[in-house]
């Protein structure tokens, strides 16, 4: 006994057409949508209208002002540098520290207290290990760190509010500034 079954074949030409049209769909999304948003390429002016190009905003433009104070100036603070810790959101800053070297810092909010985290991850450790040296939940905090080893050390800030909090980090020491991580 023979049964007949009528299964649709799409032609080549079916399947060609629906190629191109993922394709330039895929393009046009990209052009529109993920262009604006991921990367703040926006030709076609749809992201900024459609406010997506808000999105693509790097944390680096979260830094209000930096200033360096002159070489041989007496000042308190080699660098200040103001930060915008956006709502519901957290940012590391982090200098580079020789083994030994000092940084003297003292860092303020606007009002409201974040959380942070003070730590340093040692130069080349893969493993992702890091030291804590100071956890805790405030609006203030100042003191001076001679690193226990070369590496990356700054703070982690965690703003659990609904409002962007700015933070004023003020330092003097030994070290290269990394920034915004």
């Amino acid at each position: 006994m023979m049964y007949e079954t009528n299964i649709p074949v799409q032609s080549w030409k079916t399947l060609i057409i629906s190629m191109v049209s993922a394709v330039v769909l895929a393009f046009v999304i990209l052009i529109t949508i993920v262009g604006p948003a991921e990367y703040g390429i926006d030709p076609t002016g749809f992201g900024k209208a459609m406010g997506l190009t808000v999105l693509a905003k790097p944390v680096q433009q979260e830094i209000k002002a930096v200033t360096n104070c002159p070489v041989g100036k007496t000042a308190e603070w080699d660098n200040i540098v103001v930060i915008t810790i956006p709502a519901k959101s957290g940012l590391e800053y982090k200098f580079y520290l020789e083994q030994d070297a000092s940084i003297e810092y003292q860092w303020d909010t606007d009002g409201n207290a974040l959380y942070f985290d003070f730590h340093g991850e040692p130069q080349g450790s893969s493993a992702g290990y890091f030291k804590s040296y100071q956890e805790a939940s405030s609006h203030y905090a100042n003191g001076m760190l001679q690193a226990p080893f070369t590496g990356t050390h700054g703070w982690y800030w965690k703003n659990d509010s609904s409002q962007p909090i700015k933070v004023t980090l003020k330092t003097t020491g030994q070290y290269v500034i990394k920034g915004l991580i």
